[in-house]
């Protein structure tokens, strides 16, 4: 029986999202005459209660605002309007998930959103609301006044979209309804409020907000009056410590109960949060955001996928009704072509893990009964596999840096051009002049530091590409040898190679990158202080040690330490790499209990193993599981560490 589906003037409801005090957001197909010309986000105003008219009186100048506002961070192709007495807000469909939704996750999975990610997020929203400024509205900079996780979805891909410029005034005016403050109050400054005036410092005080919750995984309370004492020392999500004091700086400026205290603009915030995350202490990629966002939505992701393909198919002629303009048989747009589903860089290298520790497993545990099984041979094919699917994850994650990098190149170029024609137009020496072109300047230089960056993720992405490259040669001159040694001479197999974990972004000042491999599914270490649990037919206690082949669920890592090179180590003609080979149990509580070195890295560098193992102490972890219990045990955790040649 074929899906029925409801109409929403010339959109088709596809499925809702998410339900709140404002309404209901749905993911829709906004239809024309052959089919869908867009999928999209809708945003009904459609909660009981509220002052529709207010909001239906913003819908003009709203969507002349959206026209004229162009920037990577704000959604996309934005329009507003109203149906049958209920306004909305529909934008282009990307994978993503809104952030009251993702924060409300994050707690009930209690899987803590890391220190990076927050920032990274945050600093998304401030480019977002610095570029608005820059747009000007009857003589006024742009500000967004509503700043509330309900208008922010945080994409699949690890971006972040802002929503709601132009409808702050309509949705200010429904704070008195009991549903719109128990969801907006908490992220509004104090004298937003108390006279619903917002400035830019006001949109600042919502960005520090969102990330108070971020990091704690609470809101603010909603009385202004109770925030002082909880902002005083915040602690992390998850008992994991207080906030750090260079992002207690920046968090407890932002929410200054004087609006004078606070940063001035969001512009200004963006580029002190930015010093933080590139100044060494924090290693924040997108890339890294996109992973975080797999593992906590991965079974939705892939639900997604399959229902978007379906969806884009679909025969929209019996829901279709025509406008007076297409009535007239006027030429009708030409249908978008369907988008393929996007396969995330990460989802490879996962799935490569997956397979790799489903053999792994099966040659462990096979019956003694069975036929015997060529397991060289296994691996071999098991490793080609794991090769061809890590390369093609390189070479696309190579292109997709590439793509960003080339829209930061435009980005800056438009900068350049605009800054020049600022010059040109500024003779006549007023201060406003002199304060946009200082406020273009700094837009620049941020600009040039994003492509930068993106030109040494670049770089590095290739230089793992050659890495990858060195490695299966390595591998197939191993095979060959083997191959070429007579039946009779013991031959002791070679540890089959872990995948490397795809690239990510490092500044090209830090004088060595390392990468966390997660945790492969090898036959536990023998255990020097903790027994294994007696007979796995006997009952598990929480506690308990359990061998990783019989856990019913694996660890899962929810934040991981930053591996930390002693200067020592970096003092080095040529550039050297190698892995760091660690035994790790993981206790109950998520907790790293020990750890020992299998494998130290090689050329030896005085402090890099102890770096990796103070590393991974600082690990946290989804507990393994047993029969319902969670156990105690034993992972392997490999840090692929790379030191550059002093320069």
């Amino acid at each position: 029986m074929a899906d029925a589906y409801a109409t929403f003037g010339k959109f088709l409801l596809l499925k809702r999202r998410t339900q709140d005090g404002l309404g209901t957001l749905w993911r829709v197909g906004e239809m024309e005459r052959t089919g869908f010309k867009r999928i999209a986000w809708l945003r009904r105003f459609d909660q009981a209660g509220l002052d529709r008219a207010a909001l239906t009186a913003d819908i003009a100048a709203s969507n002349q605002l959206v026209g004229s506002l162009r920037a990577s961070n704000v959604i996309r192709n934005a329009s507003c309007g109203s149906e049958g007495g209920v306004p909305y807000l529909a934008w282009d469909y990307v994978p993503a998930q809104p952030l009251d939704q993702l924060l409300a996750r994050a707690t009930e999975e209690q899987f803590p959103i890391a220190i990076d990610n927050a920032l990274l997020i945050v600093e998304k929203l401030a480019a977002a609301l610095a570029a608005a400024t820059a747009v000007e509205v009857h003589g006024e900079q742009v500000i967004h006044g509503f700043l509330v996780p309900s208008l922010i979805i945080v994409g699949n891909d690890g971006e972040a979209l802002v929503a709601g410029f132009g409808l702050a005034r309509g949705l200010r005016a429904n704070l008195d309804r009991v549903t719109v403050k128990k969801l907006a109050a908490p992220y509004l400054a104090p004298e937003v409020l108390a006279n619903g005036n917002p400035t830019g410092r006001s949109d600042v005080y919502s960005l520090g907000a969102i990330l108070y919750h971020l990091l704690t995984g609470t809101s603010l309370p909603a009385e202004p009056d109770a925030r002082a004492a909880v902002v005083e020392k915040p602690h992390l999500a998850l008992d994991e410590g207080p906030v750090p004091q260079d992002v207690l700086t920046i968090l407890q400026k932002a929410l200054a109960s004087r609006p004078e205290e606070r940063y001035p603009s969001a512009a200004e915030f963006k580029r002190e949060l930015e010093r933080l995350l590139y100044g060494g202490a924090y290693s924040p990629t997108t890339f890294n955001l996109a992973l975080f966002m797999d593992r906590l939505y991965r079974s939705e992701i892939e639900l997604e996928d399959r229902e978007l393909e379906r969806e884009r198919t679909l025969d929209v002629a019996t829901y279709y009704r025509p406008t007076k303009v297409e009535a007239a048989e006027l030429p009708a747009p030409v249908m978008e072509a369907p988008k393929p589903s996007r396969t995330f860089l990460y989802v490879i290298a996962g799935g490569a893990a997956v397979l790799l520790s489903v053999i792994a497993y099966l040659l462990v545990s096979r019956p003694s009964s069975a036929p015997p099984v060529d397991a060289e041979a296994q691996k071999r094919m098991l490793q080609e596999l794991v090769n061809t699917q890590v390369a093609q994850a390189l070479k696309d994650k190579e292109e997709q840096v590439r793509k960003e990098l080339e829209a930061e190149k435009a980005s800056t170029d438009e900068l350049r051009q605009q800054l020049e024609r600022q010059k040109q137009g500024a003779a006549s020496g007023t201060r406003r002049a002199a304060s946009d072109e200082q406020q273009l300047q700094s837009e620049l230089a941020a600009r040039e530091a994003a492509q930068r960056r993106k030109e040494e993720e670049l770089a590095q992405v290739r230089q793992q590409q050659e890495a990858e490259a060195a490695r299966a040669r390595e591998l197939q001159a191993q095979a060959q040898i083997r191959a070429a040694m007579p039946p009779t001479a013991a031959v002791v197999p070679t540890p089959l190679p872990p995948a490397p974990a795809v690239p990510v972004g490092v500044p090209s000042a830090a004088p060595a990158v390392a990468t966390s491999i997660p945790p492969t599914p090898a036959a536990a270490p023998a255990t020097d202080h903790f027994p294994m649990a007696p007979g796995l037919g006997t009952a598990v206690a929480e506690g308990d040690v359990v061998e990783f082949t019989q856990v019913d669920a694996p660890p899962e890592v929810l934040t991981k330490g930053k591996v930390v090179v002693p200067r020592a180590a970096a003092i080095t003609r040529a550039s050297v790499s190698g892995n760091v080979i660690l035994k790790v149990l993981v206790n109950e509580k998520g907790g790293v209990d020990d750890v020992a070195v299998l494998r130290g890295f090689s050329p030896p560098r005085p402090g890099v193993d102890a770096a990796c193992i103070e590393a991974v102490k600082q690990n946290r972890y989804k507990p393994a599981m047993k029969n319902g219990q969670k156990v105690k045990t034993w992972i392997t955790v490999i840090f692929q560490i790379t030191i550059q040649a002093a320069r």
